[in-house]
């Protein structure tokens, strides 16, 4: 019985592999304002044409993200491929307010910042913010951010 489960396991995943399903890199990374958070966050870009990725959570091998002043990157797969980023659209599950200064979107070879100008904090207490942030730009792409070291580096 083991034996037979395995051979199904390992015939989806080469069938699975065989309808071309690709996962496109995207680099986010954000600045946290004056409000850090222990919360889960997640994040989708859009492109012009309304195309956008699924929700893909923000997380890194850093265990202590989302603190006031730093810079954190995230790596994230999608399986969508954007032909460009139009805006982002981050939310949260936490009641642990989180409020992000601007966040920086990297795909191919091209970069978008996106600042938080109405100061909006995430959380699912409406009493502290909203559930769901979306912040969309008409700049074309620019230079990403840098830092010298993930998640220490303020921008």
């Amino acid at each position: 019985m083991f034996k037979l489960l395995v051979i199904v396991l390992t015939i989806s995943s080469v069938a699975a592999g065989s309808l071309g399903r690709d996962d496109f890199h995207y680099t986010i990374q954000t600045l946290t304002g004056s409000d850090g958070s222990d919360g889960k966050f997640f994040a989708s870009v859009e492109s012009a044409d309304g195309s956008k990725t699924e929700f893909m959570k923000l997380v890194n091998n850093n265990l202590d993200t989302f603190d006031i002043g730093v810079m954190d990157i995230f790596d994230v797969e999608s399986s969508v491929d954007l032909k460009d980023v139009k805006c982002i659209v981050i939310k949260t599950t936490s009641d642990d307010r989180w409020l992000m200064d601007k966040v920086t979107v990297a795909y191919k070879v091209q970069a978008i910042t996106f600042v938080n100008s109405d100061r909006v904090g995430l959380s699912t207490d409406s009493a502290e913010g909203k559930t769901e942030l979306k912040l969309c730009s008409d700049e074309k792409f620019t230079t990403p951010i840098t830092a010298s070291s993930p998640s220490t580096s303020a921008c």
